[in-house]
């Protein structure tokens, strides 16, 4: 059986972000993320057998062997792929370098095992909000641009499960994979 998966590093206190997510709610065009799929997506996989599932997360195990968990701060804001034609609403996150490591040397390891996956260029984020049509965002942007809203331990990393309907994403844990075991 085909599933769509993804591979992402989960928000511990997703709460933290409720503020922001409500100003989100009130930019005309713009609909704002729900509350519970805050993630910082390192990889997309798409459409894949659900038996490749484990071979997904040794893929995940093997990027971050011999790696001790990290601190990652959630801060900032912006869009992609401008302020001038907004699709994507997002909160940046740090280091961006670790997480970029982590997310090619994954790349890495799913091209040696023949999964394919979404290649575009890793940029760390969360999404908050999706556009649909032209949003003013000037103002929020000048608003939350520096912010930090939160910082928390990384120790693990997730392959997930995203089920689309008309109500939305359903995301569901297919794996855990942790940061820091040997």
């Amino acid at each position: 059986m085909k599933i769509r998966m993804f591979i992402s590093v989960p928000l511990k206190d997703p709460s933290v972000l409720e503020p922001i997510l409500s100003d989100v709610k009130t930019i005309r065009n713009v609909r704002a993320s729900p509350i519970s799929q805050m993630h910082i997506t390192m990889r997309f996989i798409g459409d894949i057998d659900d038996g490749k599932t484990g071979k997904v997360a040794r893929c995940v195990s093997e990027a971050v062997r011999g790696m001790e968990p990290f601190t990652i701060a959630v801060r900032g804001c912006g869009c992609f792929p401008n302020p001038k034609r907004p699709k994507v609403l997002w909160v940046g996150v740090e280091p961006e370098d670790v997480l970029k490591g982590i997310s090619d040397r994954i790349s890495e390891n799913l091209r040696a095992s023949n999964i394919a996956f979404d290649e575009k260029p890793f940029k760390g984020h969360i999404t908050i909000g999706r556009c649909n049509g032209p949003a003013d965002l000037e103002q929020f942007l000048s608003i939350y641009s520096c912010d930090e809203f939160t910082s928390f331990l990384c120790d693990e990393i997730l392959v997930m499960r995203s089920e689309l309907s008309p109500k939305g994403a359903k995301h569901t844990v297919l794996e855990r994979v942790p940061i820091g075991a040997e």
